[in-house]
C-alpha cells in the first residue's frame, strides 16, 4: 500500500513538472531589447569647467535632416544632468571678393529648420535640416545654453562642419518659391527634403517628406496644411509606376509608395492647398518648375 502511495505521489509530481514546463513553453518570448545606439561626437567646445558636445550615431552632420544630441560633461569627464538647455544652429555667409571667391567678411547670418531641444530621459535631443554644406562661402556654428545646479551657462559659438549627403536614398534638399497676389514680390521661399526611409526596400515603403517656409533668416516654420501628391517613376522616364497622396501627420507628409526593385527613381511632387487647389512652385525668376527628389538604393 505504501509503495502504491509513493508511486502515486511520484507520478503526480512528474505530471505537475511537465505541466509547468508546458505552461512555461506556452508563454510568449519577450521581444529582445533594442541596443542603445552608440553616439559619436560631431563637435565639442569648452565653457567654464564644462565640455559641450554635439553628437549623433554617425559622427557627421550632412546636408539634409539630422538627429542631434547635446551632451555636457564636467572637469572629470562625467556627464552632468541638465535642468534646461537650448541649441540654435547658425551659418555665417561671407561676402564675395569679386574674383570668384569669398572674403571672411560676414554678409549675413541665417539659421535653418530645427526643433527645440527636448529631454528624453536624461538625454537632450533636437533635429535640424541643414540646407547648405560648409564651404568657402559660409560656415556653421551653434549657440548653446544650459543650466546646471541652478546656474546658467552660455556657449556663444560651437563650430561644426556640414558635409554633403552621402545617403542616395534621401536625395538632396530642394527649394522653390510660391508667389501669391499681394504677397512677397520675390515670392515665399520654401525648402523641402525627403527624410524617410533611409533604407528603402523593394515593395512598399512609407515615405516622409518635410516642407518648411523660410519666413526670414531666423524663422523656418513647417508647412502643415497642404496635401502632396507624389508620382514615382524610374529615372529618365515620365511614366508613372505609382502615385499616392501624402498627408501631414507625425511631423511630416507621410504615405506609402512602392518600388518594383532596387534602382534609381524620381519622386515628383504636386502641391495642393486645403481646398484642393494646385500650388505652382516657381524659381526666383517666377518661372514654373516641377519639384522632385531623385533617389537610388
Amino acid at each position: 500500500m505504501k509503495r502504491f502511495k509513493y508511486i502515486t505521489v511520484a507520478a503526480l509530481a512528474v505530471a505537475i513538472l511537465f505541466s509547468c514546463s508546458k505552461k512555461d513553453d506556452d508563454k510568449p518570448t519577450p521581444p529582445p531589447t533594442p541596443p542603445i545606439p552608440t553616439l559619436k561626437t560631431v563637435a565639442e567646445a569648452k565653457v567654464s569647467n564644462y565640455t559641450v558636445r554635439l553628437q549623433n550615431t554617425s559622427g557627421t552632420f550632412v546636408m539634409g535632416y539630422n538627429d542631434i544630441t547635446l551632451s555636457v560633461t564636467d572637469a572629470t569627464n562625467k556627464e552632468v544632468i541638465l535642468e534646461a538647455a537650448t541649441f540654435t544652429p547658425w551659418m555665417d555667409m561671407y561676402k564675395s571678393d569679386g574674383k570668384g571667391g569669398f572674403t571672411k567678411d560676414i554678409m549675413h547670418t541665417h539659421t535653418c529648420p530645427h526643433t527645440a531641444l527636448t529631454k528624453e530621459g536624461n538625454v537632450w535631443k533636437s533635429q535640424a535640416l541643414f540646407q547648405m554644406i560648409t564651404a568657402p562661402s559660409g560656415v556653421w556654428f551653434g549657440k548653446v545654453t544650459f543650466k546646471v545646479a541652478g546656474k546658467e551657462q552660455t556657449l556663444d559659438r560651437l563650430d561644426f562642419v556640414v558635409k554633403p549627403q552621402t545617403n542616395k536614398a534621401l536625395g538632396k534638399v530642394g527649394r522653390f518659391r510660391v508667389f501669391t497676389p499681394g504677397g512677397n514680390p520675390k515670392g515665399q521661399m520654401h525648402l523641402y527634403a525627403l527624410v524617410a526611409p533611409e533604407n528603402p526596400k523593394s515593395g512598399e515603403n512609407e515615405v516622409a517628406l518635410g516642407i518648411w517656409k523660410m519666413e526670414n533668416m531666423k524663422n523656418f516654420p513647417k508647412v502643415t496644411d497642404w496635401v502632396v501628391e507624389v508620382k514615382v517613376s524610374e529615372k529618365g522616364s515620365t511614366t508613372a509606376l505609382s502615385t499616392t497622396t501624402l498627408r501631414y501627420e507625425r511631423n511630416f507628409y507621410r504615405g506609402k509608395v512602392s518600388y518594383p526593385k532596387a534602382g534609381e527613381y524620381t519622386l515628383t511632387y504636386t502641391l495642393k492647398d486645403a481646398q484642393g487647389q494646385v500650388i505652382q512652385p516657381k524659381d526666383s525668376d517666377k518661372k514654373d518648375i516641377s519639384i522632385a527628389t531623385m533617389i537610388q538604393f
